[in-house]
């Protein structure tokens, strides 16, 4: 489809679709040779996890947005919305391709995916009521025994960032999450502040997880006991168990470690609130 667009001229491509189906069109301009200057992406919020296109795009249903992108390609006004933005790019060995999104997710947090999709999602309550009752659960079931988690080792560069068991490890190129949750990094750690990706952490245990619920509240997510915010360009993950890219759940290895990346760009229509 991608392709076809590239044949026929077209400058604007918007995708119907939640995350998932947005980063697969990410993967299809990063990965091929269709187009040799990037068009402009027009998300529009149809899927069950809009993290990425509530974001990266435009507000409102689909159908509204819709209009918009055609009054605006009408207008002449494309380029006047266009943003530049970086994505984050997970490579997961030499010979697979990268697989391309906006928020990376480990640990017990991925039990919060499953959760949605098993057992929320088909309830068919709005999105941000069942992202929250999952978040609430997965919180909750944190708090008793849980199962044991396998260590997570997280490194810049040459440098290790922290290693151990984790509620929850997250790599995104958003500035905004789910339910408004910001990351905010502080401090001499906190990296540099015009790197691509924030990188954010919250180790297992009550003490974290109390810790937490304040700036949880406040929708801001600050370094502080158990939690630690930082910016980065490249990092690198080793661990075995789930993990999740948009929402699609994948498997890692020890033996093969994953490489997140925030250099690749592309553009994306935009119109400020």
């Amino acid at each position: 489809a991608v392709r076809r667009c590239a044949e026929v001229g077209a400058e604007v491509i918007v995708v119907n679709g939640g995350d998932g189906t947005a980063g697969l069109v990410f993967a299809a301009l990063l990965n091929g040779d269709a187009y040799a200057t990037m068009p402009t992406l027009a998300l529009l919020p149809a899927g069950k996890t809009n993290m990425t296109t509530s974001r990266w795009s435009l507000k409102g249903t689909p159908e509204a947005a819709f209009i918009t992108v055609l009054r605006s390609r009408r207008d002449g006004a494309v380029a006047r919305y266009t943003v530049d933005q970086p994505v984050l790019a997970l490579h997961r060995g030499a010979h697979v391709p990268p697989l391309y999104g906006a928020f990376f997710g480990a640990a017990e947090v991925v039990e919060g995916i499953r959760l949605c999709r098993k057992h929320i999602y088909p309830l068919r309550l709005p999105n941000a009521l069942g992202h929250t009752a999952a978040i609430a659960l997965l919180l909750w079931r944190s708090l008793g025994r849980g199962r044991k988690s396998d260590a997570i080792s997280i490194h810049d560069g040459d440098r290790t960032v922290e290693e151990g068991a984790f509620f929850a490890i997250a790599i995104t190129a958003l500035d905004e999450m789910l339910l408004g949750l910001r990351p905010t990094p502080a401090g001499p750690h906190a990296g540099s502040t015009s790197a691509p990706l924030h990188y954010l952490s919250l180790r297992k245990g009550p003490g974290a997880i109390f810790g937490a619920l304040l700036s949880l509240a406040r929708r801001r997510f600050t370094p502080g006991r158990g939690r630690t915010v930082y910016r980065l360009s490249r990092v690198t993950v080793r661990f075995t168990g789930p993990y999740t890219l948009d929402g699609e759940i994948y498997e890692a290895e020890q033996a093969q470690p994953l490489v997140l990346d925030g250099s690749y760009r592309l553009n994306f229509f935009r119109i400020p609130s």
